[in-house]
């Protein structure tokens, strides 16, 4: 190749720039999961956790969330058993742990469902996608489970790891929908207001 070495290397350059990428994330990936445990250690009573009801497949032992990445998005899993604030669900819901394939099939079908969405504010959500931070609680609605996933794109500590997040106000920084696990659909979708 009687080359052009500027693309050569440009080449060794990307190369080497993509290696430093994939290093930091395997780094971050590493203490992500070493630091998974939440910021906040207090001893969590049974009557705070809530009782898991029959048909969900939380283990009692499991108490904190769980971190979960995938292509383009970081979130936390909370477990069944761990205490949920009440005025963020329906009365009379129950709670399930969604694995992590249950959480990738809503990931991947996120996406296809924000770009036909015809709210004027989603635009600019799924410009910075990748920037929100996500929440899972599985819960259980007249016998159908589904996942509601909390985005979020700013946190002013690590408590997004422990702690259900509600806010108010704050726009499209803050939205809201359900997955279904049995038709693999959204609905729901709230995105927040400015107050």
């Amino acid at each position: 190749m009687s080359g052009n070495p500027t693309w050569v290397n440009d080449c060794d350059r990307n190369t080497n720039t993509m290696m430093i990428r994939f290093l930091l994330l395997l780094s971050l990936s590493i203490t992500g999961c070493q630091t998974a445990e939440p910021p906040n250690n207090r001893q969590v009573s049974a009557a705070d956790r809530g009782t898991p009801s029959s048909g969900q497949n939380a283990a009692p032992s499991l108490r904190k969330a769980s971190l979960v990445r995938g292509p383009g998005f970081v979130g936390v899993i909370f477990p069944a058993n761990t205490k949920a604030i009440p005025k963020l669900y329906p009365a009379g819901v129950s709670y399930w742990t969604p694995s992590q394939s249950d959480v990738f099939a809503a990931e991947e079908r996120l996406i296809p469902f924000l770009k036909n969405s015809n709210n004027p504010r989603v635009p600019e959500i799924v410009k910075r996608l990748e920037t929100y931070k996500r929440q899972y609680r599985g819960i259980i609605l007249g016998g159908h489970k589904q996942i509601v996933i909390r985005f979020f794109c700013e946190t002013l500590s690590d408590d997004w790891i422990s702690e259900e997040m509600i806010v108010d106000d704050g726009g499209s920084c803050f939205f809201d929908l359900r997955f279904s696990t049995e038709t693999k659909t959204f609905s729901g979708l709230q995105i927040n207001g400015f107050a």
